[in-house]
């Protein structure tokens, strides 16, 4: 079989996680999915698709759920050996908060997604102080470039990955085309091989580990929206985004609609005395809309047509979009001012169990990656880390507390029943202080500003 053999799961996940892509990407990307109204008139089918009106519900639903575990950075301490990683996870710069923000958008997006712990090929007989600058460094792989896996019992044995590459000499022109780098475990020892034109380009690698030995295993970690196994998950906006392109055709129609016969039309009766037939009082035919006109014969009187309101197109949207609210669309509706947090809660708890999930699911992948790094860097074997602290936040709104309750949590202060500590940890968790307000920050506010009264 050829390299780019595909495995059996994976057509089928990526029509439906490409087609989330596109509506998350919105406008040019969704017109692929309206009907051609006409296939012998382009300029109609043009002027169709032009006319339609994409609602960005499933971005926005995206965004705001991504918003909403990132409203508080993740909870993160690493040994020093990979601190680094804290400001440059894929080795181009980009920080591990970020890089997790990402996962988290591809699961959010694909339902699956994966990583790569890549490390720099040593040579033979460098000293320590030469490979101290060797460092790991994490790669994502979308779900559409994990084209396919093989495990045995529980051992993963083989990953393929599509890469591109431009082969392109031509410092001003680009020519990308697609290679493939197969992740295999061969007697044991892990290796990596590039394929190109279904051939391998160059050697095959043997990645070691910082002791010098051989890889037992495939460091590549698989994410999912539901398990982190290389199974594909569905995507979970899925439901969302076939509401929101449903919507969009609907769109699509009523916009044809109103612009083709929401204008008023003049009918011009040519009189009984004519003796002409219809198709020689309308040679071109009949065109629609207020510039154009008809000609009958009858009694010789001129009026304006106009069509009834067409209301299945625009009752067609209406409920769909009722159909996104209710399925977790909720970013996108209109809330009551008085309307609690708790409410919130309790009407978004379909959602936030679909957060938990992803946010659980990412914490425990990255946190295997940065074991696997560490197990890199300080040159020892594979082994469980304890040092290693990596947990994205779960409170995705803030628990607005009650006064009442704040003044107990003060008299408490004030009784020394907890520390101050104590206090503001509880706040910054109820939204009373911001998250990225440090004690030193705070007090240093309150002894600049905030005692002429005499008191805190």
């Amino acid at each position: 079989m050829p390299v780019d053999t595909q495995h059996r799961l994976y057509a089928a996940h990526e029509r439906q996680a490409q087609r989330v892509r596109d509506a998350v990407a919105g406008d040019e990307s969704v017109q692929q999915y309206l009907r051609n109204p006409d296939p012998n008139d382009e300029k109609r089918t043009k002027e169709y698709r032009e006319g339609a009106v994409w609602l960005d519900v499933t971005a926005r639903t995206h965004n705001g759920m991504l918003g909403a575990i990132f409203r508080k950075p993740p909870e993160s301490k690493l040994p020093q050996s990979i601190e680094y990683l804290q400001d440059d996870a894929d080795g181009s710069g980009m920080s591990l908060e970020q890089f997790a923000k990402l996962f988290c958008s591809y699961l959010m997006q694909a339902g699956s997604h994966g990583v790569l712990v890549d490390f720099p090929e040593a040579e033979d007989g460098l000293t320590k102080e030469q490979s101290a600058g060797l460092k790991a460094s994490f790669r994502h792989y979308t779900s559409d470039n994990i084209i396919n896996w093989k495990r045995q019992g529980e051992l993963l044995t083989l990953v393929v990955l599509r890469e591109t590459f431009d082969k392109s000499e031509d410092e001003f022109q680009s020519d990308p085309e697609y290679q493939y780098r197969v992740l295999r475990l061969e007697d044991g020892v892990y290796t990596q091989e590039v394929y190109r034109d279904g051939q391998p380009a160059g050697t095959k690698v043997k990645p070691r580990m910082g002791n010098g030995q051989a890889w037992p295993i495939i460091p590549f970690q698989f994410g999912g929206a539901v398990n982190n196994d290389e199974a594909p998950n569905k995507p979970m906006l899925l439901g969302i985004a076939n509401l929101n392109i449903a919507h969009y055709r609907n769109s699509a129609d009523w916009e044809e609609s109103s612009f083709t016969v929401g204008q008023v039309m003049p009918h011009v009766d040519a009189g009984t005395t004519s003796t002409q037939d219809w198709q020689e009082l309308n040679p071109n035919g009949i065109r629609w809309g207020s510039r154009e006109g008809v000609v009958t014969q009858g009694g010789g009187s001129m009026n304006l047509v106009q069509a009834q309101p067409n209301s299945m197109p625009m009752e067609g949207m209406k409920r769909k979009e009722e159909q996104m609210l209710s399925i977790g669309a909720r970013l996108i509706e209109q809330r009551s001012g008085n309307e609690t947090a708790e409410a919130v809660r309790a009407r978004s708890g379909a959602e936030n169990s679909n957060l938990s999930t992803i946010a659980t699911n990412v914490s425990d992948a990255l946190r295997n990656c940065l074991q696997w790094a560490l197990t890199f860097m300080t040159r020892k074997a594979i082994e469980p880390v304890d040092t290693i602290e990596f947990e994205l936040n779960q409170q995705f709104y803030a628990e607005d507390a009650d006064p009442q309750e704040v003044i107990a949590r003060i008299q408490e202060l004030d009784r020394g029943l907890i520390a101050k500590k104590d206090y503001r940890d509880w706040r910054r968790r109820t939204g009373g202080i911001d998250p990225e307000r440090t004690d030193d920050e705070i007090d240093a506010d309150v002894a600049t500003g905030g005692t002429d009264l005499g008191v805190i």
